[in-house]
């Protein structure tokens, strides 16, 4: 560095390089402060002390002595995911999903609720609360205890505010959900943002995504939305529009969408197109409480007419696909949601017609794979937002 660097950047570079050697001992542990010291390029004394403070901090801890290469052998660091617990919560279109889990999204406790949408907001914001108190009362004795509560919602979210501006599958417009969770946990950062942002840093943190520095995570269930991963980073959009890719036209004339247009790609490659054939066909035993994608999959076996119906959707899937593809270029599309648990049958579905359509073949064709984390993935990721907020986070815009 040049020698007219501010103090103010001096203290700003320390704790970039802290949260540089913190993220290397969580990623590559154990791990001795020598090779730490190799693989930033800081120098020893440096790591060492860096070392120190997140030894007395408790994110780090000494776990017995390596391997000697020449000299004494070196003590090892381990990342301390049991430091403290992290809640975090999917609200689904007709369910709330909460988990505690400690700093390695490793879940602690669970519990699933389901609810009507016509129930209403101030109904289902209570149930939230009660299912958080749930959580916070199981949390373990750990040295910085509940670090804060993340929350994923079906909609577009202010994410600065956690105000949810639209969500019109749960029919909500304007809802302070941060700051009414703030007053009730007023010592807790909250945390609010679109489900399939948070479940595309789910997997880039703890699943699919974590090999990729380029991907879009894609949740297909009664609705589409997108959370786009680009170098390495979650994408928002100037306003938190980014990832709402439901809401493209695929067809002028098609079907009306919740949203009030016409023809959206979420009432086609989801559980709405699927239910609307499963009426047409006649198939309405499919309609009652036995509906879920992931039993219509089984039967689908030896069911050619179920088969179809999924690998239409799978079709839809993949030239909606394409305009995410052409957008973004990304290295993987994961996809996620209750769709992705039809399997092969619209996964297939949705690479023949990528690998068809695209304009460039092979090199341009992404890996379109299954989430990792399946279900949990928009909880475990609304986990992570606090993580990536209070203790790793993902970077630092430096002082000018």
């Amino acid at each position: 560095m040049t020698s007219h660097v501010r103090t103010g950047n001096i203290t700003l570079v320390k704790k970039m390089n802290k949260q540089l050697v913190l993220k290397l001992i969580r990623d590559q542990h154990p791990i001795s402060r020598a090779d730490i010291a190799k693989t930033t390029g800081l120098n020893k004394a440096t790591v060492s002390a860096l070392v120190d403070e997140l030894i007395a901090e408790h994110f780090v801890h000494e776990s017995g002595i390596g391997v000697s290469t020449g000299g004494r052998r070196p003590l090892m660091l381990r990342f301390n995911a049991d430091a403290g617990s992290l809640v975090g919560v999917e609200l689904g279109v007709n369910y709330l999903y909460a988990v505690l889990t400690n700093l390695n999204a490793e879940i602690i406790w669970e519990q699933r609720r389901s609810f009507r949408p016509e129930e209403g907001q101030e109904a289902i914001v209570s149930e939230m609360i009660e299912l958080i108190e749930a959580a916070i009362r199981r949390a373990p004795a750990t040295p910085y205890g509940v670090m804060g509560i993340g929350i994923g919602v079906p909609g577009v979210v202010h994410t600065e505010s956690g105000t949810v501006i639209f969500a019109p599958n749960l029919r909500w417009d304007d809802v302070a959900l941060a700051s009414a969770l703030q007053k009730r946990w007023p010592q807790y950062p909250v945390i609010v943002e679109n489900e399939a942002k948070l479940a595309a840093l789910g997997e880039k943190w703890f699943g699919a995504g974590k090999e990729f520095a380029h991907f879009v995570y894609i949740s297909a269930g009664i609705g589409i939305g997108a959370g786009v991963v680009l170098h390495h980073q979650l994408y928002r959009g100037v306003n938190g529009l980014a990832g709402e890719i439901g809401h493209h036209t695929i067809d002028l004339n098609g079907a009306r969408c919740n949203c009030g247009n016409i023809g959206c790609w979420e009432m086609y490659a989801s559980e709405k197109y699927i239910k609307r054939r499963l009426a047409e066909e006649g198939r309405t035993e499919w309609l009652d409480d036995r509906f879920s994608i992931a039993a219509m999959a089984l039967a689908a076996e030896n069911d050619a007419q179920l088969a179809r119906i999924l690998e239409e959707t799978g079709r839809y899937l993949g030239i909606g696909l394409l305009q995410v593809i052409y957008a973004y270029n990304p290295e993987a599309v994961i996809i996620g949601g209750p769709l992705a648990q039809a399997g092969d049958f619209v996964l297939d579905a949705a690479r023949k017609e990528v690998r068809e359509r695209i304009l460039v073949k092979k090199e341009s064709e992404p890996y379109m794979i299954a989430s990792e984390l399946k279900e949990k993935s928009c909880a475990i990721g609304a986990a992570a937002s606090v993580l990536e907020a209070v203790v790793l986070p993902p970077e630092f815009e430096p002082a000018l």
